[in-house]
């Protein structure tokens, strides 16, 4: 089962979601899905939950799917698009996305699947590559901006969706290259001259692409384009037609999902899975260099009392000022990671002296002297440290864990 946290944050993402958000336990049981996910199946979530894949969709449709699935499994990222049958009958294309989700000990723990529908992107690319002409009369009535480009790529046709997309009217795109709008971030330059130069030598006769592109206001916005190239008798280059939509909300819901498996959502900290996988990089670091590690294992004083006292509202807001406190007594290449509760702890991996851990453990408890702020009103939460050094105490990621909570437990008891 998902922990409260993640089936909480599921659960908010899914209700803003147009796509399929579900969440495969390593039995292939679908553990999370939100309303899009039930609609499309035909069935309420309570029937789905719980459920095997393959009874799901029966073997036959499950085996459509099986492959990229079990790459997922295997710690792969996924992106796929299959046909599908809806319950209706019809059938439509899907684009899928695949993220494999570890545990604390590194082992995939379950798969997250964000699916849309793009019947319509790929009815309306296949139209491409069948008539220029016949897209070009319908241009305009179709939900996706159309791009056409010269031989030496100037823009030459820039429809009505485009304007709205990317904010430049036909006047002022028609005539300039992407590159004298600054159409193009840098972050997808690269990728986008490596991809028109294969349409423009006849390498590839359409591409598709996730580029990230500029706004005339600014702004960075995420679009799937469907290019094609189209030659005259003489195998020139004539245009490069492009069809695009904006699909930042997809790629920020799919980035959300990826946080959400190692990020707390209360503090915005690495969590324990996080923490695991740098402390285990960590480890080979200093081991390959004869260095030592230290950990802070930081426990609130009186926290349950907020809670008991002021609710968990409360609660919450003194852990996210806790989180910055830490944060505040720290250097840059530290990590505070978030176990739970009101629990923290300091990976401290680089220039660790011998004093090192000590002196940034009284800088904490000394921040914590100052009261918490909720509604104007003081809130007072000390800290316990705990701290255990590498390879001093343990070579073993797990006790050296241990070691430092059991030195905080000590610090609190002797407080």
């Amino acid at each position: 089962m998902l922990t409260d946290s993640p089936q909480a944050f599921l659960e908010a993402l899914g209700r803003d979601s147009s796509g399929f958000l579900s969440y495969i336990d390593v039995e292939r049981r679908v553990r999370f899905c939100n309303r899009g996910y039930a609609e499309w199946m035909g069935l309420a979530r309570e029937a789905i939950l719980g459920q095997r894949l393959q009874d799901l969709h029966g073997e036959t449709g499950y085996r459509n799917f099986q492959a990229p699935m079990d790459r997922a499994f295997g710690g792969e990222r996924v992106h796929y698009e299959r046909l599908a049958h809806r319950p209706d009958g019809h059938v439509v294309w899907i684009s899928v996305t695949l993220d494999p989700y570890r545990d604390e000990s590194g082992e995939v723990a379950g798969v997250f699947s964000c699916a849309l529908e793009v019947s319509e992107l790929k009815r309306t690319h296949d139209a491409l590559d069948r008539a220029l002409q016949e897209l070009a009369s319908h241009m305009e009535n179709t939900p996706l901006a159309v791009v056409e480009f010269s031989s030496t790529i100037h823009i030459r046709r820039w429809s009505r969706q485009a304007e709205e997309i990317f904010g430049w009217t036909p006047a002022e795109a028609i005539g300039s290259r992407p590159t004298d709008l600054g159409l193009i971030h840098e972050d997808s330059f690269a990728t986008i001259k490596a991809q028109t130069r294969e349409l423009r030598d006849g390498t590839a006769k359409r591409n598709r692409m996730l580029a990230k592109n500029v706004r005339k206001d600014g702004r960075v916005i995420y679009c799937e384009w469907y290019n094609s190239a189209f030659f005259d008798v003489h195998g020139s280059l004539i245009s490069i037609l492009g069809l695009c939509q904006d699909v930042t909300a997809r790629v920020e819901s799919e980035e959300q999902l990826r946080q959400a498996a190692v990020q707390d959502a209360l503090t915005g900290l690495p969590n324990r899975s996080s923490l695991a996988t740098r402390l285990e990089h960590a480890i080979l670091r200093v081991n390959r260099a004869g260095d030592r590690l230290a950990l802070l294992f930081i426990d609130l004083d009186r926290f349950k009392k907020v809670n008991d006292t002021l609710g968990h509202a409360a609660g919450d807001e003194v852990l996210r000022q806790a989180a910055a406190r830490i944060r505040a007594c720290v250097r840059e290449v530290d990590t505070v990671a978030r176990l739970g509760g009101d629990e923290f702890v300091v990976l401290l991996e680089t220039d660790v002296r011998p004093d090192t851990p000590s002196i940034i453990g009284e800088r904490i408890r000394s921040a914590f002297n100052t009261p918490f702020q909720w509604k104007s009103t003081d809130v007072r939460c000390g800290a316990s440290v705990g701290i255990s050094l590498y390879p001093d105490h343990t070579r073993d990621p797990e006790l050296l864990l241990a070691s430092a909570d059991e030195a905080m437990y000590r610090a609190k008891q002797g407080a």
